[in-house]
């Protein structure tokens, strides 16, 4: 009867109840009421009507789960959920709302995937009081005109950024926290947004990003405890910032660049771990009633041609100067007070404008200073109390001073309204005065030089490392020496290229040649500041410019650590796409121009590839004049360094241990996977488990024994391809893991081939254990064959067995798919699929449908070709740590073997998952069926069988999967025949009868059977 609403029930056991969440939705009419009881509900739920879901009992107390597909799909005008947690993995998007509204009340969205809620086009999703948990992604993405509004919601445990804004989006976050995040709220490609009384802290990126001629507003809201920018405005976005607190900032509080503006109204900044508002490359940002508090840097800085308007602001304390502006930079400061600054108040460098009109400036290093060729004004100011000179011109240009009251003015007529130049005005302080700091010299300055000299020195090999960097040390001292004399300086590049293969300590060293220059007074902190391709580089045009800056500034002061720096000119695919590595190059170049003296750059990488990188822009070359090549450590020096590892853990080496691994590591490959130093460390951890080991029958054994490492803690060489797991067998467990495999139904082929693979293993583990060469075995495996034939279920029991066996770590399978591994631009498929082989270390990597990788699809570049080839490369670096298992149709199978020259030799085995027979199947619902307590009589057996026998079966059968669905028709016609009895018996209750075995479907073999009709209905 239409306009009744009616209340649908949900249990997975009580009685006069859906069994699962779907099955209501289908049997629902628009508007009824949807009550799920409290249970786990491994389904995928698409709402495609207006129902209302409401969950019973506590928070967390009803739980969806799903792997893969969206655990939650809206396709439908309105839709109302409430009371439910949706918990989703292994996939792209765990909430999914292509059209219309979604309501989302007290709900908890725990995803471990790409983005957890995905709003497309017209959708509207309005969430309260719901909480979105994301460690494999993003928290929110609102695009192509969807909208969102949030309030009381939580963001938690994000891998990337909490709320994202793109092609139109527009989200409003009200009263809102996010925590634990990479970020907090990007809007980008003209996105829209508003944040108002919400609470962001514990942020390891920038924390609100706003970009590509996007809009924010931001109102009443707190920022805290950021590894990064906390807002930055790039490529044309027009944000505002009004009434806000943003606090304790690792970089710089606001960031200006690209041509975008940002307007702050009652903002206050504390604690800025650099500039409290930096301003770059034409942008502009304007100040009004705002606080800047004790930041680390200069509070305000206009570099390039970026403009400043500062009014009613003030600047308090901090250990640079108030208001720098510098090269092209364009700043006014009207009626502000700058405060007790360990700088200089206001500073106008370069060919910069400062105009400052009242206010005050008072108890800072020096008053206002104009250098170079700045020029501009100052009137009506009050100059106080500062501890250098009042007002300080040493600039070619006019500046005017109207009205000033200053008790320093060195000579300056401050009633004239004409021009003044700088010639009788004493200097000012040099920069590393204005910051607060003690120039690097005195005896403590050669003290720290020579300690960290010393340092040096004390280095496990590089001779020749060792004599560059020292030869850079007498050249900056000589430079030092020729300028006290009055002569001109040497050329002097200093920043260099690491060249040599990993682990060979040239991140040690370049945290060393860091405070080295500090120690020679040549950068003021000399900090380390490392990173690789993916702090860099972002995935839209303009965000990787982005990115640069904000690590650059970072390093202001110290030394920027690019490793494998060839990786940005690389490329990165197989062609198309624009090329954001690129991008990142030219950024560099013209920020190493722009803070020439501010910053030390060392890129490092491969020899031959770093030849390339620098080849890539016409400006690296002469950047990077000096390259310092590590050489590999010899086997003596591998040695000694494993001796120093012993020596800070108290053990210690035996003659003959140390002549076991010197010819240990003489015979070592030196592959691309050889790590130098890093390989040296994991040797001498291997060692200490293999003692453990030794030991651990020996109970009595005294203090010398618990040192001291032997020649037999040493494990086999690698490469044998027996494996690199613990080395030690569990028998016991082997025999478990086969009888478990033995009591699979059916499978005898494959459970013939498996056992063969585990028989030649254990006769290699005990070839090697008596010196005998092991046979070449590879251990990664082709299964092919049609779905549910129990792929995944052996590949657990493979990687247990190897586990077990000791040829792999752990075992754990990690279960990928083509969304997994291809990425949607150039570079993205080779990070992906090295994170998903990294996921699997130490275990199985298995990939479904792997086939789909050579399929060519799109006419775009061939990403799945790419994740090939990256998945070829990484099986030969780490050969020893993972098993890959690659699953899919026979024939399919063949096509994907082809695509890449290394596959065949890596997959030289294939295991042949044949479909079930009809009494298999049988066997499969049956144990199933006792599994959830129902029992099939011996007539209902015959007709489970004559369904099997009968039905027509594609390509696409799911053999186990389809018995199962079989199973669950079953029970659903069962429920359906009970649900009238009075007074069932035991029997009534647990018995299924033929007649709730539903028809065997028509041509369209191996879809889900029979479908149920809704309990209720007739």
């Amino acid at each position: 009867m239409t306009g009744v609403r009616s209340v649908l029930g949900v249990s997975a056991t009580e009685p006069d109840c859906y069994r699962t969440i779907s099955d209501a939705i289908s049997a629902a009419r628009d508007g009824d009421v949807i009550s799920v009881r409290p249970g786990v509900y491994p389904e995928s739920v698409v709402l495609d009507r207006d129902v209302s879901l409401s969950g019973s009992g506590s928070p967390g107390d009803v739980r969806v789960e799903a792997t893969g597909e969206p655990v939650l799909r809206v396709a439908v005008e309105q839709a109302e959920v409430s009371g439910i947690e949706f918990s989703h993995s292994g996939g792209e998007v765990a909430v999914d709302v292509s059209s219309g509204t979604l309501h989302l009340d007290e709900c908890v969205v725990a995803a471990d995937s790409e983005v957890a809620v995905v709003l497309r086009k017209a959708a509207m999703l309005r969430a309260r009081d719901t909480a979105v948990r994301n460690p494999g992604g993003a928290g929110v993405l609102v695009f192509d005109g969807a909208r969102a509004e949030l309030t009381g919601c939580a963001f938690a445990s994000l891998a990337t950024t909490a709320v994202v804004a793109r092609s139109g989006g527009a989200p409003s976050m009200i009263d809102c926290t996010v925590t634990d995040a990479k970020g907090a709220v990007l809007a980008a490609d003209r996105g829209r947004g508003m944040l108002r009384d919400c609470r962001i802290s514990n942020i390891s990126g920038p924390a609100i990003v706003v970009e590509s001629h996007s809009e924010l507003t931001v109102t009443s809201t707190r920022v805290s405890d950021v590894d990064g920018v906390a807002v930055l405005a790039a490529d044309g976005a027009r944000p505002v910032v009004r009434d806000c607190q943003i606090a304790d900032t690792a970089a710089q509080a606001i960031v200006v660049v690209s041509q975008a503006a940002i307007e702050l109204n009652r903002v206050r900044v504390e604690r800025a771990g650099g500039h409290a508002v930096q301003v770059l490359a034409d942008a502009h940002a304007e100040a009004t009633d705002c606080s800047f508090v004790g930041s680390r840097h200069d509070a305000v800085l206009a570099s390039a041609d970026g403009t400043v308007l500062v009014v009613d602001t003030e600047i308090i304390g901090g250990a640079g100067g108030g208001v720098v502006v510098e090269e092209d930079a364009r700043a006014t400061v009207r009626d502000s007070r700058v405060v007790g600054t360990a700088g200089v108040g206001m500073t106008a460098r370069g060919n910069a404008g400062l105009t400052v009109d009242g206010g005050e400036v008072r108890e800072c290093q020096g008053g206002l200073s104009w250098q170079d060729h700045a020029g501009g004004s100052i009137t009506g100011c009050a100059v106080r109390d500062n501890l250098g000179e009042g007002i300080s011109v040493l600039s070619d240009q006019p500046v005017e001073v109207v009205d000033c009251d200053t008790e320093r003015a060195s000579g300056l007529d401050t009633g004239r309204t004409g021009g003044a130049t700088g010639s009788t005005v004493a200097p000012t302080p040099s920069t590393s005065e204005e910051r607060g700091q003690e120039p690097a010299t005195g005896d403590g300055g050669h003290d720290e030089l020579d300690r960290l000299l010393a340092e040096l020195a004390d280095l496990v090999g590089l001779d020749g490392v060792k004599r560059e960097v020292e030869t850079l040390v007498r050249l900056h001292q000589m430079s030092e020496r020729r300028a006290a004399a009055g002569l001109p300086s040497p050329p002097l590049s200093r920043h260099l290229v690491f060249t040599g293969a990993p682990g060979t300590g040239k991140t040690t060293v370049a945290r060393l040649y860091g405070q080295i220059l500090a120690a020679l007074g040549v950068l003021p902190s000399g900090q380390l500041v490392e990173v690789s391709r993916p702090d860099l580089v972002a995935s839209v045009i303009g965000g990787t410019a982005i990115k640069t800056t904000e690590m650059f500034t970072k390093a202001i002061g110290g030394v920027l650590f690019i490793d494998e720096a060839y990786t940005l000119s690389a490329g990165n695919g197989s062609g198309g796409g624009p090329d954001f590595g690129r991008e990142a190059i030219d950024t560099l170049v013209k920020l190493m121009e722009d803070h020439r003296d501010e910053v030390v750059v060392i890129v490092a990488g491969y020899t031959n590839d770093m030849r390339n990188f620098l080849a890539a822009n016409p400006g690296l070359s002469s950047r990077f004049s000096r390259t310092i090549e590590f050489a590999d450590y010899s086997s003596a020096e591998l040695v000694t360094i494993v001796e120093g590892l012993c020596r800070g853990h108290d053990y210690r080496l035996e003659f003959e241990t140390r002549a076991a691994l010197h010819t240990y590591f003489t015979h070592l490959p030196r592959d691309a996977a050889f790590g130098n130093g890093r390989t040296a460390r994991k040797v001498f951890e291997e060692m200490l488990g293999r003692q453990a080991y030794r030991l651990a029958e020996a109970p009595d054994a005294n203090h010398i024994a618990l040192t001291r490492l032997m020649p037999e803690d040493l494990g086999p060489l690698p490469g044998s391809s027996v494996g690199a797991g613990a080395g030690r067998v569990d028998e016991e467990r082997v025999e478990q893991l086969l009888d478990t495999l033995r009591g699979l139904v059916g499978l005898h082929e494959v459970k013939d081939e498996v056992s063969a693979m585990v028989d030649l293993l254990a006769s290699a583990r005990r070839r090697q254990a008596m010196g005998l060469p092991a046979p070449p075995l590879s251990r990664h495996l082709v299964f092919a064959g049609p779905p549910g034939t129990g792929k995944t279920t052996v590949a657990r029991l493979y990687g247990s067995l190897l586990a077990a066996l000791g040829v792999l770590a752990q075992g754990q399978v990690t279960e990928v798919s083509r969304a997994d591994l291809v990425g949607e631009y150039v570079g993205h498929t080779a990070r992906r699929t090295t994170e998903a082989f990294d996921r699997a270390r130490g275990g199985v990597l298995f990939i479904d449908e792997a086939y789909t990788l050579s399929s060519g699809r799109g006419s775009g570049p061939d990403f799945g070709r790419e994740a090939i080839d990256t998945l070829v490369k990484l099986m030969e670096d780490h050969r020893d740590e993972v098993v890959v298992i690659a699953a899919g149709y026979e024939r399919e199978m063949a096509g994907f073997l082809a695509a890449n020259p290394g596959l065949s030799s890596r997959f030289s085995h294939r295991v042949r998952f044949a479909d079930y027979s009809p009494d298999e199947l049988v066997t499969i619902v049956n144990q199933h069926a006792t599994d959830v307590g129902y029992e099939c009589s011996g007539p209902t057996v015959a007709s489970l069988r004559a369904h099997f026998a009968t039905m027509r079966r594609g390509e696409s059968f799911g053999n186990g999967r389809y018995a199962r669905q079989l199973l669950d028709s079953t029970i659903a016609n069962h429920a359906r025949r009970t649900r009238t009895l009075v007074d069932p018996t035991m029997d009534d209750l647990c018995l299924l009868l033929p007649e709730d075995v539903p028809a065997p479907p028509g041509p369209e073999a191996g879809s889900e059977p029979a479908p149920r009709r809704a309990f209720g209905q007739g």
